[in-house]
């Protein structure tokens, strides 16, 4: 009787933890907007608030960080995300879906500002179970 007690327990357990699918890699330019998730998700990169990432070829103590702005479109909501490079918070949740950032380009270049339109941003959507 306590085998099968803890075996129901164990698999209710199992059950009710969240596992992740196969997470899928968006690209988007800045101002433009792309769907994931096979059209279940719709993101678009808004805008980069700050980049302080150490510029490339120079020798910094800290890497910097860099942060942008997506507007996230789901099933049932539109939500406007911040995201870090090197910060909290590096990725966010809306409805079943988590969205990490995972690299900005261009590189920070020590001599001129990055145009906003040069931006383009790396996120990796993967798909939560439970």
């Amino acid at each position: 009787m306590k085998i099968a007690i803890l075996a129901l327990i164990s698999t209710l357990i199992f059950a009710m933890t969240i596992t992740a699918q196969a997470p899928e890699t968006v690209t988007i330019k800045a101002g433009q907007r792309k769907s994931a998730a096979k059209g279940r998700l719709k993101i678009k990169f808004l805008s980069v608030e700050e980049d302080s990432r150490c510029p490339e070829g120079a020798q910094c103590i800290w890497a910097g960080n860099a942060k942008i702005k997506i507007a996230v479109s789901g099933m049932y909501e539109t939500k406007t995300f911040e995201l870090n490079t090197n910060m909290a918070p590096q990725s966010v949740t809306l409805d079943c879906w988590a969205i990490e950032i995972e690299d900005l380009l261009p590189a920070k270049s020590g001599d001129k500002a990055t145009d906003q339109k040069a931006y383009e941003v790396k996120l990796k959507v993967t798909k939560l179970q439970r």
